[in-house]
């Protein structure tokens, strides 16, 4: 009765799993223009930063997408001066191949030079611990992480049913079993919100020297509020014309101008 429980159980998971993965929107693009990558690779060796990053803005024109690129445009826009647009493409770097020690060095040498020092909601320890763990890993990490799991849970579950003869050592795989099924469930749940977060929750970067947010999405009419930073990480709650209704640190929440901010 125990063990039909555990493999049906096991079945559930392995189905999800599969499911979660095969969902999962693809990143890359087919042809990476290699050509202009190592042109804009030497530029940046020379220290010219701004042919650096036309080379690298023709490949993110072209529609294609990569960590890698974003990871150089950011170091090319901090290196020139531009601190919004360097934190831009860096966030964007993490979303697609998680924050590297190099990138989140980077990325904390930047924040330390913005303006706006926002409290942000109060928080359990877990949770954070949860969101680092989250921001280290991509999706696609994750994704294959699950599949080599189900592999790793496919391959005991067969010794034990199949292999292993002895009744001790059977029992004592139950507890690697369990083991390996929470680790399955908590690698799913870290895909499950990414891809969610992905899909649903939109966050830009303030990339002007400073913008103010009004109440109302009009500049005659809407009541200033307070003014943000560059490169100050937002909330985007949604978009009407040209502007766009965002939330920033514990309790702020007000209507910006659509250009001032890059999306990530």
């Amino acid at each position: 009765m125990k063990r039909n429980l555990i493999y049906r159980l096991v079945g559930q998971i392995l189905n999800l799993s599969f499911m979660f993965i095969l969902l999962l929107p693809s990143h890359l693009s087919a042809g990476t223009p290699e050509l202009l990558f190592e042109a804009g690779s030497k530029a940046y060796l020379e220290g010219d930063w701004q042919k650096a990053l036309d080379h690298w803005k023709q490949i993110e024109a072209s529609g294609y997408q990569a960590g890698a690129l974003y990871y150089n445009m950011g170091n090319a826009y901090f290196k020139s001066g531009q601190l919004g647009k360097s934190i831009l493409y860096w966030e964007k770097a993490a979303r697609m191949m998680g924050e590297d020690d190099d990138l989140a060095a980077n990325l904390a040498i930047a924040r330390a030079r913005l303006a706006d020092k926002l409290d942000e909601p109060v928080r359990l320890p877990v949770w954070d611990w949860f969101d680092l763990v989250r921001a280290r890993f991509s999706t696609t990490a994750l994704a294959h992480a699950a599949v080599i799991i189900c592999f790793l849970l496919f391959a005991v579950m067969a010794l034990r049913r199949w292999i292993i003869k002895n009744a001790a050592v059977k029992r004592g795989l139950l507890i690697p079993i369990w083991i390996i099924i929470a680790l399955l469930i908590f690698d799913l749940s870290l895909v499950t919100l990414k891809a969610r977060d992905d899909m649903h929750q939109r966050e830009g970067i303030l990339l002007v020297n400073e913008a103010d947010v009004l109440s109302a999405p009009a500049s005659g009419t809407g009541k200033l509020l307070f003014s943000l930073h560059e490169g100050t990480k937002v909330r985007i709650h949604r978009e009407l014309h040209d502007w766009y209704e965002i939330s920033v640190g514990k309790d702020k929440q007000g209507w910006i101008k659509r250009d001032a901010l890059g999306v990530i």
